[in-house]
């Protein structure tokens, strides 16, 4: 086996590592906008929690960007495409996201439908640079820097938590939600300044005759290989296993900023432990949760897993 080419000292001093961490701020800043932060400014505009609850489904387009990430990979923009496929589409998903979040900060939520349409655009918008995000970290670095890139972006990706999070819910104690949803689309901005700075990578273009070539190669061809390898009910078990093994996290989570505030927590309280104390807790466990699966193996792991956090709900009886 050849020796690593890069240090790790050298591994974290190339452009890409920084490059990365602002990347996975500007992945992780919308993702709370448009669910537990944005639950909690709905319930004080008196939104039911009927409609907080399908509010939430915004979310799912984070699970579904596979439908679309073929074009995000193939086709090429107008007017931005000079500046490269990668940064291009970057750069067209953080102006939504950023016209999004300024539109959701002008309009009412009790206008609610309009409100629903931008909430479910910033979703998506963040859906896109997830996408975008995750082809530039493989293709801008060769492999023996990758784990230093994905630290870099994993700390970025935190600290948009806290910002969207925990600042966001304790600067709503002292003005008002759109202002904050403002400051967010500022942060944007900044944002975009930073991908136009960015390199862009070198990568192989696919040439495709078609949008059924490009959808075959995509995302139909990767299913059929699953099945080839899992076939029949396997493969379905397994496919329900990873939608649903996190799904009582995923329909209580977006409840829990509402039950907050209903068991009377100020929004600095909440902001405080939940999303600031939270975040480094959520870091402890992926340390921890890494050195069971070394000791322990997958499965086992990830078996008691399932069963400590679908247990862990039960702790908001407590309250």
């Amino acid at each position: 086996m050849s020796n690593p080419t890069y240090t790790l000292k050298q591994a974290f001093a190339q452009p890409a590592a920084l490059t990365m961490f602002f990347f996975g701020f500007t992945s992780g800043l919308p993702f709370l906008l448009v669910s537990g932060t944005l639950s909690a400014w709905l319930k004080e505009s008196g939104v039911s929690l009927e409609m907080i609850g399908l509010i939430s489904y915004a979310t799912l387009t984070y699970s579904f960007k596979f439908l679309w990430s073929p074009l995000v990979d193939q086709l090429r923009l107008p007017l931005l495409g000079k500046l490269g496929q990668r940064k291009s589409w970057l750069l067209a998903a953080q102006l939504l996201l950023c016209a999004s979040l300024v539109a959701m900060s002008l309009i009412s939520p009790h206008a609610l439908m309009l409100f629903v349409a931008f909430t479910f655009l910033a979703a998506f918008a963040g859906a896109t640079q997830d996408i975008v995000v995750d082809a530039y970290r493989i293709e801008i670095a060769p492999q023996e820097v990758q784990g230093a890139l994905a630290a870099t972006y994993t700390l970025g990706y935190r600290f948009a938590l806290l910002a969207s999070g925990a600042l966001a819910l304790i600067l709503a104690d002292h003005i008002a939600w759109g202002l904050i949803y403002q400051s967010m689309a500022a942060l944007v901005v900044i944002l975009m300044v930073v991908t136009y700075l960015a390199k862009e990578p070198t990568r192989s273009e696919k040439k495709f005759d078609s949008f059924a070539a490009m959808m075959q190669d995509g995302v139909i061809g990767p299913f059929k290989d699953f099945f080839v390898r899992y076939s029949g009910l396997v493969g379905v078990a397994l496919l329900l296993f990873m939608g649903l093994f996190k799904i009582s996290d995923q329909m209580l989570g977006v409840m829990a900023m509402p039950f907050y505030l209903d068991s009377g927590f100020t929004k600095t309280q909440i902001g405080a432990v939940s999303k600031l104390f939270g975040v480094w807790v959520g870091i402890a466990g992926a340390f921890i949760g890494g050195a069971c699966v070394v000791r322990y193996g997958i499965e086992r792991s990830l078996f008691v897993g399932m069963i400590v956090g679908g247990l862990s709900n039960l702790l908001f009886i407590l309250l």
